[in-house]
C-alpha cells in the first residue's frame, strides 16, 4: 500500500533512539531541512516509544535540534514527552526511528502494544507518520528479522515503513557492535540516512 502525503514542504517531528542521537540522526535531520521542511528533532539513547510517554531518563545520550536549528547534546536527559512535542510543534508528519531497543523487551505482545499506542497518539493529533526500523548490528543480528516483523505487524497500513537492516551492514571489526559512531560506521550511517530520506520523500512529495 502506497501512502502519499501530497505536500511539498511540511512541519516534521523526527524522534528516535541512540542511532538518531548519532550520525544517522544528524544526517537525517539535515536532509529534511535541506528539502525545505520545518524540522524539530529529538533523540533519546536507549529509548522505546513508551519512554516518550513516561519521560524516562536516558543514561547514554540525548540530542535535539529545534525548529530554529538550535542544537542540544547531553549525556543524560529526561526523554521528551510526546504529548507536549505534538502540542508544541503541531507536526504534519512524525518520522520515528525505533526498534533496536526492543531486543531487551519482555514479549512480542509488549512490542506490538507499545508501537500501536504510540502511533495512535500521533494519528489522533492529526499527523501522518513514517517509521524507520533499526539497522543491522554485529550483535544480535539474528534477532533483527523478528523485530522487523513485529514492527510491520504492529504498524500495519498506518505508516510507511523503511527497513533499515536491508540497507546497512555493520562492520565485522571495530565499534561496539551496535552503534555507528566510529570511523567505519559513520559513512554507513550517512548512507542509511540518505536512503531513508529518499524513501520518506517518495511519500512526502
Amino acid at each position: 500500500m502506497l501512502i502519499t502525503f501530497n505536500l511539498h514542504a511540511a512541519t516534521v517531528l523526527f524522534v528516535g533512539d541512540s542511532h538518531s542521537v548519532g550520525p544517522f540522526g544528524w544526517a537525517m535531520d539535515q536532509h529534511l531541512r535541506d528539502a525545505g521542511h520545518e524540522v524539530a528533532t529529538y533523540a533519546s539513547c536507549g529509548s522505546i516509544p513508551k519512554w516518550w510517554s513516561t519521560g524516562q531518563k536516558t543514561p547514554c545520550g540525548f540530542f535535539s535540534r529545534d525548529l530554529k536549528g538550535t542544537k542540544v547534546q547531553l549525556n543524560q536527559s529526561p526523554t521528551p514527552l510526546m504529548d507536549k512535542l505534538l502540542a508544541d510543534i503541531k507536526p504534519d508528519v512524525v518520522v520515528m526511528e525505533f526498534g533496536g531497543n526492543y531486543l531487551a523487551t519482555p514479549s512480542d505482545e509488549f512490542v506490538k502494544k507499545d508501537i500501536r499506542s504510540f502511533i495512535a497518539k500521533i494519528k489522533s493529533s492529526g499527523a501522518a507518520c513514517f517509521w524507520i526500523t533499526n539497522p543491522d548490528t554485529r550483535n544480535n543480528r539474528a534477532a533483527i528479522p523478528r523485530i522487523s516483523g513485529l514492527i510491520k505487524e504492529a504498524v500495519g497500513n498506518d505508516c510507511p515503513i523503511f527497513e533499515s537492516h536491508l540497507v546497512t551492514r555493520y562492520p565485522e571489526t571495530g565499534g561496539d557492535g551496535v552503534h555507528y559512531w566510529n570511523t567505519l560506521g559513520t559513512p554507513i550511517a550517512k548512507s542509511w540516512a540518505k536512503k531513508a530520506f529518499e524513501a520518506f520523500s517518495v511519500h512526502w512529495k
